[in-house]
């Protein structure tokens, strides 16, 4: 009996039999899986670092292949810097050096009073890390450390966000790309605040629309001491929470509302110490006061007068022909790009509805935040962080494909932009 039953199963494996075969198959099918390295090499945290690895490396080897055929102006600290060039000294130009003394010295030097324009959390995070290595990393290393790493977790959170509207995967990294190619996003590499403030506020944003209301004020309360356009955050996330409670004024009668205001926590902190080290809270405010350079910036409530005298003053250098850099760096690129600002938030709230009212909000207000000191300059850099603008350019792109050739065109175009006008910041001239 027993031969018989061996005999069977012999018979059975020879032949082929379905239980057999599936059994013997299971191993290899199990072996075949992805492993962990693998599915972490695939991952999100992966890919954006490749990227912005690839971005940083490739903004670094275009400054180090001309920095020395480009003629040298002003934005150049040859004080500081010295007569040669370095790997990492194209980072450190115009403001940078303001940030470099902070990060070195605080506040409190009486001879640089314009250092309390500059907001700490940069300057700090730069010091953390040359602290933490023992002054093994200088300045510049740390701060393409801090800034390497921002960029990384800013372009991950946009990637996030951008999986939250109708798009598909590739056009989810499409935002990403238009991120990267922003005219001014080469400030994200360099020895400025751009690249963590972006990191902070996309992060709060990406919380908010999770819901993670905690986790978002965490992210909120050191953006208010990265720079004052951090309110513009906060009534993103604001704007979001109320879009939570299916915009019921009901709704907002939660202990939630209250993180908020917390999240302004940062600036109080940032003017405790300038009152404990300046004797003076909003010495961030008065430090415009003193700086004869700075005297332009006087606030102005009348945007359309200041719209309408910086439409007269690009239309003007365009009619000429030969319009000089400043002209073009401080009124026609910063005009162009809030002209863009207002078309995508007016185009969120078309192609998503109500769901598009928070980012359109953001956008008017930014907007408006940053037409307010009577002259656009520098407005192309802080628009590197209104996200709204990549969401609309990719939006309209998926949702009118005839499009798609126009927006591939437009980040061709942008790179060029960001190219040329990184070019000039390199060799010191005014970018911004």
């Amino acid at each position: 009996m027993t031969a018989q039953v061996e005999s069977s199963a012999t018979s059975a494996v020879d032949a082929g039999s379905p239980e057999v075969t599936v059994a013997a198959t299971a191993g290899p099918v199990a072996d075949r899986r992805p492993s962990r390295a693998r599915r972490a090499l695939s991952s999100d945290w992966a890919r954006t670092f490749a990227l912005v690895f690839a971005w940083h490396a490739v903004l670094t080897a275009v400054a180090v292949l001309f920095q020395g055929a480009l003629p040298v102006d002003e934005g150049y600290p040859v004080r500081v810097l010295g007569p040669d060039a370095t790997l990492l000294s194209h980072t450190f130009r115009w403001d940078s050096e303001s940030f470099g003394n902070i990060a070195d010295g605080g506040y409190v030097d009486p001879r640089a009073p314009w250092l309390t324009a500059f907001y700490p959390v940069f300057p700090l995070l730069v010091w953390l890390v040359q602290a933490a290595t023992f002054g093994l990393l200088g300045p510049l290393a740390a701060g393409m450390a801090v800034n390497g790493v921002a960029t990384w977790l800013a372009a991950t959170a946009l990637l996030r966000i951008a999986r939250h509207f109708p798009l598909r995967e590739s056009a989810a990294w499409l935002v990403v790309v238009a991120f990267l190619t922003a005219p001014a996003a080469f400030f994200l590499h360099a020895f400025y605040s751009e690249a963590v403030f972006c990191a902070l506020g996309f992060w709060a944003y990406l919380f908010a629309l999770r819901r993670r209301w905690g986790w978002m004020a965490l992210c909120l309360v050191p953006l208010t001491a990265t720079r004052i356009t951090a309110a513009l955050f906060v009534g993103l996330c604001a704007l979001e929470f109320f879009r939570s409670r299916e915009w019921r004024p009901r709704g907002l009668l939660s202990w939630r509302l209250l993180l908020f205001p917390a999240a302004f926590l940062g600036f109080a902190l940032y003017a405790l110490h300038l009152w404990l080290v300046k004797d003076d809270a909003l010495a961030m405010m008065h430090a415009y006061d003193g700086v004869a350079s700075w005297a332009y910036h006087v606030l102005n409530p009348n945007i359309v007068a200041t719209l309408s005298d910086e439409v007269s003053t690009s239309w003007r250098a365009l009619a000429s022909g030969r319009p000089d850099g400043w002209q073009l760096m401080s009124h026609i690129l910063p005009l162009t790009g809030l002209a863009v600002l207002v078309a995508a938030s007016v185009y969120v709230v078309v192609a998503l509805r109500r769901d598009g009212l928070p980012l359109a909000g953001f956008g008017l207000a930014s907007f408006v935040m940053l037409t307010l000191n009577s002259n656009v300059v520098s407005v192309h850099r802080y628009l590197v962080p209104c996200l709204v603008i990549y969401l609309a350019m990719v939006l309209a792109a998926e949702r009118r494909p005839a499009l798609r050739p126009v927006l591939h065109g437009s980040l061709y175009a942008s790179t060029l932009v960001q190219g040329s006008i990184y070019l000039l910041f390199v060799a010191g001239f005014w970018a911004g």
